[in-house]
């Protein structure tokens, strides 16, 4: 609810409430959030004042207005074009969504036996380990796990992550001339720590990426899992026509 009590003013203090309602899922892919006068009873403000919201949302492209009928949720998945390898954090600047990033684990762990072992070589028997939450308005929208060569343990901080891709990090600070990248999206379940970071049930569908990414000598710099819920992510490739036809 609203609070009159503070400086933030009562349209600013709508949008971001109902920003978060939206981001959750709670109004599904495209549902109405209301029309005008529900929602001017909803929150017991002026019509002038959920206009102002209206417009704020509008403006940053979450919502879309329909005179007459109400305001409805615009396509909130992030949708990546498959042209380059990029951050998740890239992307939503893309689409004019500020993002928050956290890091809550950075740390030498040793390399998966699961991985293939060019992979397994690649890396070595440690990898530094960093699991990457980025959120919207407080609601997680994607979890990246990153194993990087051992090496580069100590070459950047954890709070150099929180506020700057891995690939940014290599490129300014380390200096590296990045090249090209493979990844594979599959469907999946969510496991009970992912469940845990994207706060969704364990078993919710997710959208999983696995990405490998090399320098321009072609020497493995990243191994990825980058997971979002399956909603919050969709692909859009253009292909050619079998020109045999």
């Amino acid at each position: 609810m609203v609070n009159n009590n503070v400086i933030t003013p009562l349209y600013v203090q709508i949008a971001n409430e109902l920003r978060k309602e939206i981001l959750s899922g709670k109004y599904g892919q495209h549902g109405c959030i209301g029309t005008h006068n529900h929602l001017t009873e909803r929150f017991g403000v002026s019509l002038i004042t959920i206009r102002k919201a209206m417009q704020l949302l509008e403006k940053d492209g979450i919502v879309e207005i329909l005179q007459g009928k109400g305001t409805f949720v615009r396509q909130m998945a992030l949708v990546d074009p498959l042209q380059d390898l990029t951050g998740i954090s890239n992307m939503m600047s893309s689409m004019k969504m500020e993002n928050q990033v956290s890091v809550p684990v950075f740390e030498l762990r040793p390399t998966p036996d699961t991985l293939d072992n060019d992979t397994i070589q690649a890396l070595g028997e440690t990898s530094l380990f960093i699991r990457r939450i980025v959120s919207v308005d407080g609601v997680p929208m994607a979890n990246a796990d990153m194993y990087l060569p051992g090496r580069f343990a100590g070459t950047f901080t954890r709070e150099e992550a929180e506020k700057r891709t891995i690939y940014q990090i290599y490129q300014d600070k380390l200096g590296m001339n990045l090249g090209k990248g493979r990844q594979i999206i599959r469907a999946a379940g969510a496991s009970d720590d992912i469940a845990k970071s994207l706060c969704i049930e364990p078993g919710s569908p997710v959208l999983q990426i696995e990405r490998k990414a090399y320098d321009d000598k072609e020497t493995l710099i990243e191994y990825m899992i980058l997971t979002y819920e399956a909603s919050k992510y969709c692909f859009e490739v253009e292909l050619a026509l079998n020109r045999q036809q």
